[in-house]
């Protein structure tokens, strides 16, 4: 059994969230996973946590930042492979396995679609972009499990009226919202409905 199957994996991800401000809980995780056969996701969420920290501080321009950064890269350049299957791991309900081949559902064929949407921060999914109908979907399931931050929602115009009732609660507490909406009007309405989170218009597109 590896760390991301493991049942109390479950358990340190609820930990990370609902601590989400301390890296206790993240470092707490990153030895865990060392230990149920996952150094690599172990050692991304120290190099992550270590660089953020730096950045904080008003160290993100030092050689030590520096050689974080790289670190990082190996992790989540655009030939590493490891991004796509922890996206998968965090995000199922976001991020899925496609095949190239339908007729052949072979490891040649699959790809993981959607990675590209998550920003992982200090270990974990910090943003995420994503329709708005995916969202009001599986939004709850997703910010249970992944102390998400920030979301950024397209084709918000396809939601009708009660569906934005509805996708509110997955919306509250977040630092920020960014909404394509044509209708100014609804911006409006939902920076009254979340004062508690910054609600911004993005480009409709």
């Amino acid at each position: 059994m590896t760390g991301f199957d493991h049942p109390d994996w479950e358990n340190l991800l609820r930990a990370v969230v609902a601590a989400s401000a301390d890296d206790v809980p993240r470092l707490v995780a990153a030895d865990w996973l060392d230990e149920h056969g996952q150094p690599e996701r172990a050692e991304f969420i120290r190099v992550q946590v270590e660089l953020a920290r730096l950045e904080t501080a008003g160290n993100g321009a030092t050689t030590a930042a520096e050689a974080l950064r790289r670190k990082e890269r190996t992790f989540l350049g655009p030939l590493a492979t490891h991004r796509a299957l922890w996206a998968l791991e965090a995000c199922p309900e976001l991020v899925r396995v496609e095949f190239r081949d339908r007729a052949v559902a072979s490891l040649e064929s699959m790809r993981v679609a959607g990675a590209e949407r998550l920003t992982f921060r200090r270990g974990f999914v910090e943003a995420v972009l994503c329709p708005a109908a995916d969202w009001l979907a599986h939004g709850g399931e997703v910010r249970a499990r992944q102390p998400v931050r920030d979301v950024r929602l397209t084709d918000c115009d396809r939601l009708t009226p009660s569906q934005w009732f509805e996708i509110l609660p997955t919306l509250d507490g977040l630092a920020s919202a960014r909404i394509s909406f044509a209708d100014a009007g609804r911006i409006d309405w939902l920076r009254e409905q979340l004062p508690d989170t910054i609600i911004q218009p993005r480009p409709v597109r």
